[in-house]
């Protein structure tokens, strides 16, 4: 039977997410598999990499509260992560687990496997859900190095739907107030839905529950000195303003915006235009795609490109990447309602 090594680790989210691409750069190096287990804390407001802070994030709350800013190296949305949300995170070749999104479903199996263990019947909500009669009790996410995979999600513990919606950015009070409501109707954590337990227990409970579901033997484990020392070099870079707000600031000027909501999540498209020549786009939302940094290429693709050669260029992308939820005529579509 394979072996995975087994950690869990707590600390501030740019040690957190240091320590994801380092156990991923090892895996790809030839160390063995990984299961890890974190808990954030300080509490941390992680935004999604394809989003852009200052469009999802109230600063000015976050700061109020205490709480730190990341950014995650994978896709998806806006999420709050302390001492009363598990994170799990699986490194693993794709001939363990697959592709990124078979990943994402193993994920999905040990959350699954927990909660039935806790009383509470879940099931998979395509892309990166796992929900408890309709209501979201935890969002994945995963992103690959060649081969390699890490697959990462959340266990809703417990959770604080006005502290959510308190650091959202939004445009009025009453914005504040439906979303607080649509949060209570499509979010749940497990202290809800059955009796209370506590952090220690569903670690007890999530490390048997993934054991089994991945098929593997856990040994407890702790960071080679090579991971530690990579460690220490990426804290540097998660911690860093420059890769937290600036790795996809707003447009400035005379800005065209559009958004729309797919299954494959959240496109906001804004657009600089001089005359029927595009001299700017930027592209962000809560959307999964690979290669991770693809979105780059097709803003460059964009750049100086004419109005009517959108369709081309976006089609011809999208032969060399991966959206999941999102064809090539939806972010047309978007980008189209942008130029309007």
């Amino acid at each position: 039977m394979q072996s995975f090594r087994f950690m869990i680790e707590r600390g501030p989210q740019a040690r957190l997410l240091a320590g994801e691409e380092a156990l991923l750069d090892s895996v790809f190096s030839g160390e063995s598999p990984v299961l890890r287990f974190v808990i954030f804390d300080p509490t941390a407001v992680l935004v999604g990499y394809h989003q852009s802070v200052e469009q999802e994030v109230n600063l000015d709350e976050v700061k109020r509260k205490g709480w730190e800013i990341g950014r995650r190296p994978t896709g998806g949305g806006t999420i709050i992560m302390g001492p009363n949300q598990l994170g799990w995170e699986i490194y693993a070749n794709s001939s363990l687990l697959g592709s990124v999104e078979e990943s994402i479903k193993i994920g999905a199996r040990g959350v699954i496997s927990t909660l039935k263990k806790l009383g509470i019947n879940a099931n998979y909500r395509p892309k990166n859900d796992v929900e408890v009669n309709g209501r979201k009790i935890s969002g994945m996410g995963a992103f690959s190095i060649g081969n390699y995979i890490c697959a990462t999600g959340t266990i809703l513990l417990d959770f604080n739907v006005d502290d959510m919606v308190s650091t959202l950015k939004l445009s009025s009070e009453k914005m504040r107030d439906k979303i607080i409501k649509d949060y209570r109707d499509r979010v749940t954590w497990i202290n809800r839905e059955s009796n209370p337990i506590d952090m220690s227990q569903l670690i007890n409970i999530s490390r048997e529950s993934f054991e089994k579901e991945l098929n593997v033997k856990l040994v407890d484990g702790n960071y080679t000195q090579k991971e530690v020392e990579e460690i220490e070099s990426l804290y540097l870079k998660y911690s860093s303003p420059e890769w937290i707000y600036n790795t996809r600031p707003s447009l400035t000027g005379d800005i065209k915006y559009a958004e729309a909501k797919f299954p494959g999540g959240l496109i906001k498209v804004q657009i600089k235009l001089r005359g029927k020549i595009i001299e700017s786009v930027l592209i962000t939302g809560d959307f999964f795609v690979e290669p991770r940094r693809a979105i780059y290429d097709l803003e460059a693709r964009l750049k100086w490109s004419k109005v009517e050669d959108i369709e081309k260029e976006i089609n011809d992308w999208y032969k060399e990447v991966k959206i999941i939820g999102i064809s090539s005529q939806d972010l047309i579509k978007v980008i189209e309602e942008a130029l309007k």
